[in-house]
């Protein structure tokens, strides 16, 4: 009957209203409003007072400080439902009383959880101070604060601890032991002098704008491959491991009518899972002391059978279509450990130069297994033809006597007897082939000089952009070759040869989408399948060929896994892990934003708005762009979340300029031999139309972002302008010369933005194009990044442009990341170097100095 009591009277101090109130007193911000849940029965273990082997006996602070509940995973809205073990509690609303604490009738040693959100504007310092009769835990975010672990107070115990905040939505949680008598408890937030509580705003909503923790955390979906009955699918997923700098990777086999988790592997030491071509089994790899053993695994009957064993240096595997072979590669690295070393040509100095691979054939039935490949170069497989009896495969070389640089034998073999046809010899440009249904064709997946003058379609441009992928059909029989996307403006980097219907299903750069397209062999036309997404990462064509799996995200959507029947156009949503965890956030809009250049060109753009965008305000922009040779893609999350930029209060003005692939072959080629000064103007006069033509941007406050290739056009607009407020460059280059000599992929990658092009024939593009040479320019405070170890982008072209900078007297931040090379992937730092970025723009475009200060105070050195 008591209980009974005292839930009544706890139900009578519910409040109404959906906004909670928020009492404030100068710098001090009291929570007034709390979500409420409770009271929980609670039950202490057995033998509490039976001292341990540390001589101590189980208290109730004890129970206090075990989470029961993960706290990092309440982020409740009302009416929202608590499970807890025979009892089912939904989330109410609950107040203060008129002297400021929380105070409610409650049984005693019952367990209760009170949950409020504060919005924060900006970064910030904020003491959390909380004064309580009884045990309470308080936490932040699932980050434990304060703990008060003494019961029956006759005054409330005062508790705090200061918090930095960055900007956002942040879960305050008080978990609650209510003692005899007095249960009431305040909470308040004192602010720094210096930021005023309106900066603050609490409320009894956990709809949030999208943080860098979510973006990076939760599961994601990688990859899919369709089973050769097509029902089922084996779906590869990865986590992160928060606050560790770990990260696991599992597969799971789903069935695809139920959307049943049929088997999984996590936590597994299986390695390179496949699918066997015929039946519903399963195959992969397990290392035994450094050697490798092939199992098929049946699926229906849960038999396991080992068909290879004891292979040394496995690579990689893949089945005949007829289920009856298996060809596999080893590879072995012959560098030698060494104190001094002749280089043996340009490559040597790269890491596995000297590794090599090689081809063997396994015959499943019988085990036998046979080398098929030899020799200095190595092998790389293309494809098996449909009856099994045909391989093709290639060897490359560099060739540094002949543009560009590289070389490529194709070879078919006769699997019978081992007999070898040269396909071609010596290709320039080369391509990746694969076999038609009949073997009789070979697909060509190539950029446009593969074939010579055949492929390119480029108008007034004198060198083709080999970076733009095309495809061609090659007759074996008369050595006939027809570009079938001589006239398709998108870039193709999958493409497929569906023995089934004969047709051909490829992935491609349509502008910033990445669609997937059939190619009808009788009509010759590209069609679109019928797909809703905006970016496909990636596609799997079934054995059967009657469908296709892929996994695929949008601007505001993180990456999900679908089925699509080919017949019907019909597709079939079969995973979406991050639903979860993104249930709270809200997006702002996102819409095209185009201009026309004088010569008629269009650039397209597009703009990305803060949530709850108000048109009377001004916001400060920043300006993104990569401006090589692929386009920044309609993708979620990403290297630069352009969402998390605009959930940070800005307007995010994103273009892509000339030279980018997806918009033609005549567009891409305008990459080559350019190095941004065409494309820093198409920036600079894209962002002055587009502050024009949007009254609520603030033209004082505008900065630009941009890495790689991205990064030089970072420093190579701030030479031609001064509309910027501030700008960042990571791994940016600053000298087009030394990048072209010294790094790894510096000269091969020239052959497609400088083609003929070198620092002794052309040294208007080599010196005069590079930002080091035109420092004495810049004007606009600029922040440089750098990974420490970066391969592709080396250290020094940051170095350099740092110490031309700060001699020059220029406003110049250089922030070195540890022990990461071209992409920050180590999750801890990739946290610290994005919020480096949201600090410096902070700094440079709000006026707020307080987190850049934090993370990088001034040392007197």
């Amino acid at each position: 009957m008591k209980k009974s009591i005292s839930l009544l009277s706890l139900i009578m101090i519910f409040t109404l209203g959906t906004k909670a109130a928020q009492k404030t007193d100068g710098n001090k911000l009291s929570v007034s409003d709390w979500l409420f849940c409770g009271p929980i029965n609670t039950h202490l273990p057995a033998f509490t007072k039976q001292e341990n082997l540390d001589g101590n006996t189980y208290e109730l602070k004890d129970f206090l400080q075990e989470n029961q509940v993960d706290p990092k995973k309440i982020q409740p809205i009302e009416k929202d439902t608590f499970l807890w073990p025979d009892q089912q509690i939904n989330w109410k609303k609950t107040t203060v009383n008129s002297k400021g604490f929380t105070s409610l009738s409650l049984p005693e040693n019952s367990l209760s959880y009170f949950v409020s959100y504060l919005s924060c504007k900006q970064w910030s310092k904020v003491k959390f101070a909380f004064k309580s009769y009884s045990m309470a835990e308080v936490y932040v975010d699932g980050v434990k604060l304060i703990t008060q672990d003494q019961a029956e107070l006759k005054d409330a115990k005062e508790l705090s601890e200061e918090i930095k905040l960055e900007q956002g939505k942040h879960c305050i949680l008080v978990k609650f032991l209510s003692g005899k008598e007095k249960n009431g408890f305040q909470l308040s937030l004192l602010a720094n002098e210096k930021m005023p509580t309106d900066q603050y705003s609490l409320s009894l909503s956990p709809t949030q704008n999208i943080s860098i923790s979510k973006i990076l955390d939760g599961t994601k979906v990688n990859n899919t491959q369709l089973s050769p009955d097509e029902k089922f699918v084996l779906i590869s997923y990865s986590r992160t491991l928060p606050p560790s700098n770990k990260n696991e990777k599992w597969q799971e086999i789903q069935e695809i009518a139920s959307g049943k988790i049929t088997h999984s592997f996590r936590g597994s030491k299986l390695s390179n899972l496949q699918w066997v071509p015929v039946g519903n089994q399963l195959s992969y790899t397990k290392n035994y002391e450094d050697k490798t053993s092939i199992f098929v695994f049946d699926i229906k009957d849960g038999s396991e059978k080992e068909i290879a064993e004891g292979i040394e240096n496995f690579d990689s595997y893949s089945w005949s279509p007829t289920g009856k072979k298996i060809i596999y590669s080893v590879q072995k690295d012959h560098s030698e450990k060494w104190e001094i070393r002749k280089i043996q040509g340009m490559e040597d100095r790269l890491p596995g130069f000297r590794t090599r691979s090689f081809l063997y054939q396994l015959d499943v039935e019988n085990g036998v297994r046979q080398r098929l490949t030899y020799g200095s170069i190595s092998t790389k497989l293309h494809d098996i033809s449909k009856d099994g009896k045909y391989i093709l495969f290639s060897q490359s070389r560099p060739d540094y006597k002949e543009y560009p640089y590289d070389k490529q034998d194709l070879y078919q073999m006769n699997l019978e007897n081992f007999q070898l046809d040269t396909i071609w010899k010596d290709k320039l440009f080369a391509g990746y082939a694969q076999y038609s249904a009949d073997g009789s064709k070979l697909l060509i997946q190539a950029g446009p000089s593969c074939f010579g003058k055949i492929g390119e379609n480029i108008g007034k441009q004198p060198i083709a952009n080999n970076y733009d992928g095309q495809l061609y059909i090659l007759d074996l029989s008369t050595q006939k070759v027809d570009p079938i996307t001589y006239h398709f403006d998108p870039s193709v980097d999958q493409a497929v040869w569906n023995k089934k219907d004969g047709n051909i299903y490829l992935k491609a750069e349509v502008k910033d989408y990445v669609r997937l397209f059939q190619y009808k062999i009788e009509t010759k036309e590209f069609s679109p399948l019928a797909i809703n997404s905006d970016v496909v990462r990636n596609f799997n064509l079934s054995a059967g060929g009657e469908k296709i799996t892929y996994t695929a995200c949008s601007i505001s959507t993180p990456y999900q896994a679908f089925v699509y029947n080919i017949s019907k156009r019909e597709n079939l949503l079969i995973s979406n892990p991050q639903k979860e965890n993104l249930k709270n956030v809200q997006f702002g809009k996102t819409e095209d934003w185009n201009f026309t250049k004088e010569d008629g060109k269009t650039i397209i753009g597009r703009i990305y708005y803060p949530p709850n965008f108000d048109a009377s305000k001004k916001y400060p922009v920043i300006v993104n762009y990569y401006a090589g040779t692929v386009p920044v893609e309609r993708s979620y999350g990403g290297r630069y979340p352009l969402n998390l930029y605009a959930a940070m209060g800005y307007v995010v003005y994103l273009l892509q300029p000339s030279g980018a692939t997806g918009f033609g072959q005549e567009f891409s080629a305008e990459h080559q031999n350019n190095w941004g000064i065409s494309t820093a103007d198409e920036i600079i006069e894209g962002t002055t139309k587009f502050l024009k033509a949007h009254p609520f941007t603030d033209a004082d406050h505008v900065g630009c972002i941009g890495a790689s290739y991205g990064g030089f056009m970072t420093m190579l607009l701030q030479t031609r302008t001064d509309i910027f407020a501030a700008a960042i460059s990571h791994a940016g280059i600053s000298d087009i010369s030394s990048y072209w000599g010294e790094g790894y992929w510096g000269y091969s990658y020239s052959v497609n933005a400088s083609a003929k092009s070198f620092p002794w024939n052309n040294r208007h593009l080599y010196v005069d194009q590079s930002p080091l040479f035109n420092a004495d320019k810049v004007v606009t405070p600029m922040l440089l990044i750098h990974g420490s170890v970066d391969t592709n982008v080396p250290l020094g072209e940051s170095i350099q442009m740092y110490q031309a900078l700060k001699l020059l007297g220029k406003d110049v931040d250089f922030v070195l990341v540890k022990d990461q090379d071209h992409h920050i992937t180590n999750y801890s730092q990739r946290i610290l170097w994005n919020n480096t970025i949201f600090a410096y723009f902070a700094k440079h475009l709000k006026k707020q100095d307080a987190w850049w200060n934090e993370l990088y105070p001034d040392k007197n050195l």
